[in-house]
């Protein structure tokens, strides 16, 4: 692929946004008479019977392996030779030297390497040869035609000035040229050359638009200056993302119309993701395998009329949250889409979007987290299709994670197989600070995102039918069941790990009393084994399954007790002057007192709901 830099005027920068004058266009109307139509029906007619017999193109081939083909270019044919001397070489070639050679109105113009450009002979063959470090060649045609092919025989190692080369061929490109210059990689054989070209194509008209949306409703391949007003109530545009460099370079620009990739466009301030734009530009509207592209034209398109520069007031550009089904809406805008299923290994959506990292976003430079199959996740990327594939593809910018991890109570929750590092995790799930609820989640959460939070944690320890929690704890593990008092709702959490860890139980020492972490909602047993911690602090057993009763949701943890047992629970947690926590085991003899300081016993059982002093520790008894 031979790559056409496109070089653009000098643009002043102004620090002031500023809205160029509307351009008034004036329709012109031609009024025919009736001769005229009569007329200009038959010429119509004329070149519909006529133009199978015209030539569209001409073409002319340079032939250097035949004697006929080297006397219409006015080259001798060099003498045999024999051996592989230097008198034999100059006998074997003729130079080229710096002349032009023409056939009808194409011609050639060779340069030399340390080996001159030549028509070397073996035996009876001829062929003409250019070589590396300096050697070329030229084929021009007049003004107002243009080379649209040049095929050639033999070996070409050469790369091109403009357009494009396939093997042994090349093509203009779509990029209308009276000149093209090959220049030797390495040693080229060269039998013939065909070239093909014709009249340049007539100019074509430059319609004016005003926002994306316009430009978007014009046909492919046409051209045109689209225009950009400043202030919240134009057009003004906002670079969303930039990739790569050069005349391949794709800018992802949207107005408050719609978005649009400027293609090959480099202005002299570079774009950048954020930026505003106002002024005009002009270039190629096309649809290129669905994608909306304002590509560059070659001496048409400047930014010397387009102011480019970063927001002042503007608030940072944020992905536009769509649903599955608007995806051919919003292509080529920077979109979210939010609790995505993944449905295979291929990164398919059950809403049929692909994930299609083309960007190349990697976890360090772009905080990316490859999803795995079954995984939920909030997904924000550039809409890019390819053909009828509807492609998100990754992109991080202003914090905003290309991939979130969602976890959502009333939905069944898929481990990965490994743990995923650095991820950012959505739950689905309210919490309150009024009253205990049950938590457990598949990742750590550290001290520094705890605020203003009370953790409790079974310890596992039992005393007669009321299980021991022991508060003032300051981590949440993956997988350990906890009860939190906690005022957040759907929290996300950042760079944390995911874990490939199932949720645990806390059982007792005597394995009659257990604290379940769950991740997905489960149905609780009705035999009274399986009891909720309702806000009101009391353990409650489901009665019947009616109205999914019995169903309690994800990321919460339930109490396994004995059928019969009138379950409690019961926290250790401050101290009142006794450093030492102690721990409480069955047979330790205990002296409980109320906060009166009366005598209760020796026995937390069947105490009413209060705050007692045990063994010189409060216990809250709910």
């Amino acid at each position: 692929m031979c790559k056409k830099s496109i070089n653009f005027a000098d643009q002043t920068y102004k620090p002031k946004i500023y809205t160029l004058p509307h351009i008034r266009q004036q329709n012109q109307y031609t009024i025919y008479t009736k001769s005229m139509k009569h007329f200009l029906h038959i010429l119509v007619l004329t070149f519909v019977l006529v133009s199978p017999l015209r030539v569209l193109a001409d073409t002319v081939t340079f032939d250097f392996s035949s004697d006929k083909g080297l006397n219409a270019l006015g080259i001798n044919k060099p003498e045999k030779g024999e051996g592989n001397g230097k008198e034999n070489e100059k006998k074997r070639s003729t130079n080229l030297g710096n002349r032009e050679y023409s056939i009808d109105k194409v011609t050639m113009k060779c340069t030399s390497a340390k080996t001159a450009t030549r028509i070397w002979r073996v035996g009876d063959q001829t062929d003409l040869r250019f070589y590396k470090n300096g050697g070329s060649i030229t084929f021009t045609v007049p003004t107002g035609q243009q080379i649209t092919n040049i095929a050639f025989t033999g070996t070409l190692e050469s790369k091109c000035n403009t357009g494009k080369i396939n093997g042994v061929e090349w093509t203009d490109n779509g990029i209308p040229t009276e000149s093209v210059t090959f220049t030797a990689n390495k040693a080229n054989y060269i039998k013939t050359i065909k070239i093909t070209y014709s009249s340049a194509k007539p100019a074509k008209p430059i319609a004016k638009v005003n926002s994306i949306k316009e430009l978007k409703a014009l046909e492919s391949g046409s051209y045109a200056t689209l225009s950009f007003t400043d202030g919240n109530n134009g057009s003004m545009a906002r670079v969303l993302h930039v990739y790569g460099t050069g005349d391949t370079q794709e800018a992802y620009i949207r107005d408050n119309t719609g978005a649009v990739c400027f293609y090959g466009i480099n202005p002299n301030v570079p774009f950048a993701y954020n930026q505003h734009l106002a002024g005009q530009i002009t270039g190629e509207y096309v649809l290129e395998n669905g994608v909306p592209r304002f590509k560059a034209i070659r001496d048409k398109t400047n930014t010397s009329q387009l102011v480019i520069a970063a927001p002042i007031t503007e608030e940072n550009v944020q992905p536009k949250e769509i649903e599955a089904n608007e995806y051919t809406d919003n292509i080529a805008d920077w979109v979210l889409l939010k609790n995505q299923n993944i449905i295979n290994e291929e990164l398919t959506t059950q809403g049929g979007i692909i994930i299609n990292n083309r960007f190349n976003s990697t976890a360090s430079k772009d905080k990316y987290t490859k999803p795995y199959n079954g995984a939920i996740i909030d997904l924000a990327g550039i809409a890019i299709p390819n053909g009828a594939k509807h492609e998100i593809n990754p992109m991080y910018q202003n914090g905003q994670r290309a991939v979130v991890f969602v976890i959502d109570d009333e939905k069944g929750f898929v481990s990965p197989q490994n743990d995923i590092i650095d991820a950012a995790v959505r739950l689905k799930r309210t919490l309150s600070a009024q009253y205990w609820n049950t938590f457990a989640v598949p990742f750590d959460i550290e001290y520094d995102a705890l605020e203003n939070v009370e953790i409790a944690k079974f310890t596992g320890k039992v005393e007669g039918n009321t299980m021991i929690f022991e508060k003032e704890q300051t981590l949440i593990e993956a997988g350990v069941p906890y009860i939190v008092k906690w005022d957040i709702k759907d929290p996300t959490f950042e760079s944390v790990t995911l874990k490939a860890t199932k949720a645990q139980t806390i059982n007792s020492n005597d394995g009659q009393f257990g604290f379940v972490a769950i991740y997905d909602p489960t149905a609780l047993a009705l035999n009274k084994t399986e009891r909720y911690l309702a806000k009101d602090g009391n353990l409650y057993y489901p009665s019947s399954p009616d109205n999914k009763a019995n169903l309690l949701k994800g990321l919460r943890a339930y109490y396994r007790v004995p059928a019969g047992a009138g379950a409690k629970i019961a926290f250790f947690g401050e101290t009142t002057g006794i450093t030492s926590p102690e721990v409480l085991t069955t047979p330790t003899t205990i002296n409980v007192y109320n906060l009166n300081g009366q005598y209760m016993g020796s026995s937390i059982n069947n105490l009413p709901k209060g705050i007692y002093i045990v063994n010189g520790r409060k216990l809250i008894i709910n």
